[in-house]
């Protein structure tokens, strides 16, 4: 079996702590959805959209259709700052021009609302790092038109570096939006950075069966509780945003804490479409469609589970664990400059989630 995507520690203490690779797989090779699962639902050629922080490989392009980006700096600020970053390397001129250029203290909804309301949002490996989630989706939901889309492409913990923590649960989704967190909570920065096996999984051993890695703890420190405890006494004396996996998700999960949100009313989407993690992949998606502000709320909230029941359906149906599929997993090869790229952009990524945050 050909090595597959492993967790990656950050270059320094700026850089987001974990990098996805991207190595798609595809259940239909007849199905472009299939192929971007991120896509679902958008007509990129008509529907005008916004993709956080693209850098040099967005996932939509311009030439596809009316895509807008955002991120923490312009094109020229970009190319200056990753001058002599190797991960960059002859890809410089490919950097996207920014639309949007978002501050330190602005929210989204401040740093493009003379353009909205958009018809999707893309944001990918977002949601997991924001303290609150629900006031994260209301601040996009602000952005979007009714029945607009917000394309969450979400790490599964089965097969990353959080294998050994326990996923959000609702109680913790609450706590987070009673407290209005903007900063992540001491316990989040403590069971990521006491847990996460950072540059430790092999994600197609995992999916094969061949590794156990329940008894196994972080080896880059020395003391994986003593370095966690520091981070957070370091919290208490700095103001920047300090940057982990806030929340962990399962695709089942995450569709069982939407159905609790949705019961207590908490969230104005529901679920449009859904893949589950595909076979030596991981990472799941989830496209939530916004409803209609002028719905009845006991409609909407019957629109919303019949979404959950719908997007369980579907789950099971696709998912690579339950039973063979007619059409083969195809894996997409991606290149080790490509995979660089990735981690530049993840970062750049991360700075644009901090700056949102901040302006909350």
């Amino acid at each position: 079996m050909p090595a597959g995507p492993r967790s990656q520690r950050p270059n320094s203490s700026r850089r987001i702590e974990g990098v996805r690779f991207a190595e798609f797989h595809v259940a239909s090779p007849e199905s472009s959805e299939s192929l971007r699962p991120e896509l679902a639902g958008i007509d990129v050629a008509s529907m005008r959209g916004l993709e956080i922080g693209p850098l040099a490989s967005p996932r939509v392009r311009k030439s596809e259709g009316p895509i807008r980006y955002l991120d923490h700096a312009s094109a020229d600020e970009l190319k200056r700052k990753y001058a002599t970053d190797v991960g960059m390397h002859g890809r410089l001129d490919e950097i996207v021009d920014v639309d949007y250029v978002i501050g330190d203290k602005q929210t989204l909804a401040d740093a493009v609302m003379a353009d909205a309301p958009f018809d999707y949002v893309i944001a990918c490996h977002v949601i997991e790092h924001i303290p609150d989630p629900i006031a994260w989706m209301d601040d996009v939901a602000r952005i979007l038109r009714p029945g607009g889309i917000l394309s969450l492409v979400i790490p599964d913990k089965r097969y990353c570096f959080d294998i050994n923590r326990s996923p959000t649960e609702i109680s913790d989704l609450v706590d987070a939006n009673l407290r209005q967190l903007r900063q992540p909570s001491y316990r989040q920065v403590y069971d990521f950075s006491a847990k996460a096996l950072l540059d430790m999984i092999d994600t197609p051993a995992v999916w094969a069966g061949n590794v156990d890695y329940s008894s196994t703890v972080r080896t880059d420190v020395d003391d994986p509780d003593a370095f966690a405890f520091k981070r957070c006494i370091d919290m208490q004396h700095s103001d920047e945003f300090v940057d982990v996996h806030a929340h962990v998700f399962t695709p089942d999960s995450f569709l069982g804490l939407f159905e609790k949100l949705a019961r207590l009313r908490l969230v104005k989407f529901e679920i449009g479409d859904f893949a589950p993690t595909q076979r030596d992949t991981f990472e799941f998606h989830a496209s939530l469609r916004l409803i209609d502000p002028q719905a009845d709320s006991q409609s909407v909230l019957q629109q919303q589970l019949a979404s959950v029941a719908r997007a369980r359906d579907r789950a099971r149906t696709l998912d690579p664990t339950v039973t063979a599929r007619g059409s083969p997993v195809v894996p997409m090869e991606v290149s080790e400059l490509e995979r660089r790229l990735l981690k530049v952009k993840r970062w750049t990524a991360a700075r644009v989630r901090s700056a949102l945050r901040r302006g909350r």
